[in-house]
C-alpha cells in the first residue's frame, strides 16, 4: 500500500510512482507498456502499467494480462488497483485497441507535409504512453516507443475510452496466479 500525506511527498508522488513503474515486476516480469496521465490544472494523475503473465510450460501454457493503476492528486497517491483479463474481458479489449493506435508522423517544422493547425491545448490532461515492445515497418522490427500528447491526441482518446471500459474492473487485490 502506498500512502503519502506531506505536501512535499504529494508533489513528488507522481514522479516517484511513474519512475518506479517501468521497472516494477509482477509475477517476475516487467511491464511491457504503460500510460501516465496528469491533469494540468487539477493535478490529478494516474500511472498505469500493462503486464502479460505466462503460466505453465509451453505448449500447454496459459496467458493472462493485468493492468496496475496508481492514481493520486495534490494530496498524494492512493493504493494500487488492478484489473485482470481473467475476471474482466475489458482488459483484453483495451490492449487490442492499444495495438490499433495510429502511427505517429514526425514533423520537420516548415518542411514537407504541414499540419493545417498545431492542435495545441493549453490546459488539459497530458498523456505519456510508452511501450518496450512496439513494432515498426513492413518487417515488424522491434522498437521502443514513447508518445506524449494532450487531450486531443489519439493516445488520450484511446485512454479515455479505456478508462471507461475498465471502471468496473479495478480491485485492490493483486491478481493471483
Amino acid at each position: 500500500m502506498l500512502l503519502l500525506a506531506s505536501p512535499v511527498a504529494a508533489q513528488n508522488a507522481f514522479s516517484d510512482v511513474a519512475a518506479q513503474a517501468r521497472d516494477l515486476r509482477f509475477e517476475r516480469r516487467p511491464p511491457f507498456a504503460g500510460l501516465n496521465e496528469v491533469g494540468a490544472l487539477s493535478q490529478t494523475w494516474s500511472v498505469n502499467t500493462f503486464y502479460v503473465v505466462f503460466k505453465g510450460r509451453y505448449p500447454e501454457q496459459t496467458v493472462f494480462w493485468a493492468i496496475r493503476r496508481v492514481a493520486g492528486d495534490r494530496q498524494g497517491a492512493q493504493v494500487a488497483r488492478w484489473a485482470d483479463s481473467r475476471a474482466c474481458p475489458a482488459v483484453e479489449t483495451v490492449l487490442l485497441a492499444m495495438e490499433d493506435l495510429p502511427i505517429v508522423r514526425p514533423d520537420a517544422i516548415a518542411l514537407g507535409a504541414e499540419a493545417p493547425n498545431l492542435g495545441l491545448v493549453m490546459d488539459g490532461t497530458w498523456h505519456r504512453f510508452w511501450s518496450k515492445f512496439a513494432r515498426s515497418g513492413d518487417n515488424n522490427a522491434s522498437v521502443q516507443l514513447e508518445i506524449q500528447g494532450n487531450v486531443n491526441s489519439p493516445v488520450a482518446q484511446w485512454w479515455a475510452e479505456s478508462a471507461e471500459a475498465l471502471a468496473a474492473c479495478w480491485t485492490e487485490a493483486e491478481p493471483g496466479a
